[in-house]
């Protein structure tokens, strides 16, 4: 629906009870099937950093109570979100009904440009969500005090108008970064940059990156002995993907990438690719069940001579990818899984996977866990060389192993009052704790 303006004004706020004398008692409890008059409860389910800024939203809307826990809420509202082809942010607000409200659901959107700032974002998810709660609110006692505006006073247009693109939907970012620490016996400083530049429509999608990356640590071993570390390292990709149908995709990617830890001057992959998705793409933000397939090719150029007796080599290789990603109101779940493989010889491969998992189990109690695992037989890069104690303990190259592994685990039970709604920005800084 095409609207000029869209103003919702929820304004039970604590001033009308302010001028309202002293209330009767109580009335008798209401009949079956009588509204109950308490205030809408709501839980927020939202993760983006940016602009899911909790205090703002409950000092912006207060006509209802906002909740910890979404078993005693009316309303759960689940935020998700995916980066659009310009490099903004489109937001998919769902409502999902509780209790009374069982079966009562909706979905909104909307999208933010580039360069929008985190009030900016922030604002319009509060906006969102007084459009998107309208519909519960009006079947509460609250409805009587509920004021609806389409602002027919704004003569300006909202609707979107085409325009000339004179970037044909190319966007462009760079970024240059530096770091640096140190004490009395040690310093160290890094230096990265980047380069993207996508440009995403309904039928293609292509990006380009390249990256550069400096780090040196320096170890004062005495007075007159400093060990220093130095690696370097460079990257680029590109992807070309066309749109098939909702379901399937095709195009190809190209990796290039230099490491002096990893012993690659140069290390070149060339890899076609079929996606196909078990969901419709429209579907990405709460839910994905993709495989993947790439078959190529692989060329390396090495710094050293491996522990093999090369110096370059060139390889057939295949790589298969599965992912699911499942974002629903008791949680969410995030499980990917990638094998490489090299055609020349079968006893050269590796398999990685990950799972990230955030689940409510019961009121209040919450589990959360990451973990990732690599099973690694394709080191045919590893340097053939007498590393150095120092070395070795600086992690300047790359060692055999065939297995790397990280992970976290975590559980948290809060309990206490239901309601959240007040907000205390008193003595908010952490710096001293």
């Amino acid at each position: 629906m095409h609207l000029r303006s869209i103003a919702l004004a929820l304004s039970l706020a604590s001033e009308l009870y302010a001028q309202t004398p002293p209330p009767p008692p109580p009335p008798p409890p209401p009949s079956p099937g009588t509204p109950s008059p308490a205030p809408l409860s709501v839980y927020l389910d939202c993760e983006e950093w940016e602009a899911c800024d909790f205090d703002f939203f409950r000092t912006e809307i207060t006509a209802v109570n906002w909740v910890r826990d979404r078993q005693v809420a009316d309303v759960h509202i689940l935020v998700t979100t995916q980066q659009t082809g310009a490099g903004g942010r489109e937001y998919s607000v769902n409502f999902l009904g509780l209790r009374q409200f069982s079966g009562v659901a909706d979905t909104l959107k909307f999208v933010t440009q580039p360069e929008a700032t985190r009030d900016e974002k922030r604002r319009g998810l509060a906006r969102v969500f007084r459009l998107g709660l309208v519909r519960y609110l009006a079947r509460t006692p609250a409805a009587d005090r509920l004021t609806v505006s389409f602002g027919e006073g704004n003569h300006e247009s909202s609707q979107t108008k085409p325009k000339n693109d004179r970037w044909n939907y190319w966007v462009f970012r760079t970024s240059l970064n530096g770091f640096t620490n140190g004490e009395k016996t040690y310093k160290s400083y890094n230096t990265w940059g980047s380069f993207n530049t996508d440009r995403i429509t309904e039928r293609w999608k292509t990006r380009l990156s390249i990256n550069n990356q400096y780090s040196q640590s320096d170890f004062k071993i005495d007075s007159v002995t400093t060990f220093t570390n130095i690696q370097r390292g460079y990257g680029g990709s590109v992807l070309e993907a066309k749109s098939i149908t909702q379901h399937w995709s095709a195009g190809f990617r190209v990796n290039l990438y230099s490491s002096t830890y990893d012993n690659f001057r140069r290390s070149l992959r060339l890899l076609p690719a079929l996606e196909f998705d078990v969901f419709p793409y429209s579907q990405s933000t709460r839910r994905q069940l993709r495989i993947e397939y790439n078959i190529g090719v692989a060329d390396f150029v090495y710094n050293d001579t491996t522990i093999f007796d090369r110096t370059k080599e060139r390889m057939p290789i295949h790589r298969l990818l599965t992912s699911v990603a499942l974002r629903e109101p008791w949680g969410s779940v995030d499980v990917g899984m990638q094998g490489t493989g090299y055609l020349n010889d079968s006893q050269k491969y590796r398999i990685g996977s990950f799972t990230e998992l955030s689940v409510r189990l019961f009121r209040g109690f919450s589990l959360r866990a990451f973990g990732s695992y690599d099973v690694i037989h394709d080191q045919f890069a590893l340097a053939k060389k007498n590393f150095s104690a120092e070395e070795i303990l600086t992690r300047q190259f790359q060692r055999g192993t065939t297995y790397r592994y990280w992970g976290n685990v975590g559980l948290s039970y809060t309990f206490g009052s239901i309601f959240n709604n007040v907000v205390n920005p008193r003595m908010s800084s952490d710096f001293f704790d």
